[in-house]
């Protein structure tokens, strides 16, 4: 690295920065928050869990649970959720909660809101009333993800589904646990020792399809898995390899079949679901060898939408038939530099496009990718 380049000269403030800290304090974490964005500051605990009331006001009724990350069809959309979008008032402040460092997002079930979060070296699976915040039941793993980069706690989102969540924790450990009162019903390792974990951890999350639980870990010898969702043991391991992404697997319906979509690094797949034969794939490289974060979009029966930052922008690609029911053909559509969507996912509605770009909300023509607006 040459002394005048212009990360030595960043890295050189970062290490002036990090003496600063050191010498009056002795208790200093830096860390590399979205974007390559350097933060340092105080080490210290998170603190404990705690309930604190704050008012006491009528709950709007959840006619769906969000059960899943994304909710229930892995797309974003809330439209049954009967949400306020009278928004010329400020909403009232019913209850809030300390909770433990991590990446995972909530899923509801009735009156249960859940969701992963780390607690000293343990994820917790914690799941608390939705009426007033108190922890109803949680379940502990005594592991711990942490590095500079991306931070600590667990990544992925749990899962529920026919009365059961699933969760996987960040060592590989994946829990079958019954949602009302947290019991154990299984519980198995899916990685075995020496597992080439993705930089950032294991962000995926569980999806549940018909009887099966299904993975995409990446991994030498299969990238996606399934399970029975009733014992935990290993029903099929695809044949697909590669390092693992940051993506959850999701089903998508292109042709009246469904697929099911997972991605390895440099590439993204469409899978039978019955047995994880791959029946497409779209080879889909990141710069630096980055990954894919967010989630493919489906635009229509027979298209998708890829979206990355790390001036990759997004590509629309049409999936067709081809002379057999087990092959598919791949072709680009169009490409725009406009949607370079990283951590947040864009979301497709009424025939266009609306996510983040970076740090810009933006609007493309799904049939076109025409950007329409930007702010």
């Amino acid at each position: 690295m040459k002394a005048d380049s212009p990360f030595a000269f960043h890295f050189g403030i970062l290490l002036t920065l990090t003496a600063i800290f050191s010498a009056s304090t002795g208790c200093v974490k830096m860390e590399m928050r979205g974007g390559m964005i350097p933060h340092v500051g105080l080490e210290k605990k998170p603190p404990a869990p705690k309930t604190n009331r704050v008012k006491t006001t009528s709950f709007r009724e959840i006619t769906q649970d969000w059960n899943q990350f994304r909710g229930p069809e892995r797309n974003g959309d809330a439209s049954k959720q009967n949400p306020p979008l009278n928004l010329s008032q400020a909403p009232s402040l019913c209850w809030q909660v300390s909770c433990g460092a991590g990446h995972s997002s909530i899923v509801t079930k009735g009156n249960l809101i859940l969701t992963l979060e780390q607690q000293g070296n343990f994820e917790v699976l914690v799941a608390r009333n939705f009426q007033d915040g108190k922890v109803a039941w949680q379940v502990s793993e005594k592991t711990r993800w942490d590095d500079m980069m991306s931070g600590e706690g667990p990544r992925s989102t749990p899962t529920i589904f026919g009365g059961k969540v699933f969760t996987l924790f960040s060592n590989g450990r994946l829990s079958c646990l019954e949602v009302e009162n947290g019991r154990v019903i299984w519980d198995i390792q899916t990685i075995e020792e020496g597992f080439d974990f993705p930089d950032w951890g294991l962000a995926g999350a569980p999806l549940i399809w018909k009887d099966l639980v299904i993975l995409n870990l990446g991994g030498e010898d299969s990238a996606v898995q399934a399970y029975s969702s009733q014992t935990g043991k290993l029903v099929w391991a695809s044949k697909l390899t590669g390092r693992g992404v940051y993506l959850s697997p999701t089903i998508i319906e292109l042709h009246g079949e469904e697929h099911l979509v997972a991605a390895v690094e440099g590439k993204v797949v469409g899978l039978d679901p019955e047995d994880g034969k791959t029946l497409w794939e779209k080879p889909w490289k990141i710069f630096l060898n980055n990954v894919q974060i967010a989630q493919p979009v489906a635009l229509s029966n027979n298209s998708l939408l890829l979206a990355a930052g790390y001036g990759k922008g997004a590509e629309c690609f049409t999936i067709q038939p081809g002379t057999s029911l087990a092959n598919y053909t791949v072709e680009s559509n169009w490409k725009s530099k406009n949607l370079k969507a990283k951590f947040s996912n864009p979301v497709f509605k009424n025939g266009y496009l609306y996510g983040l770009s970076e740090n810009l909300l933006v609007c493309l023509e799904a049939k076109s990718g025409k950007l329409m607006w930007r702010g």
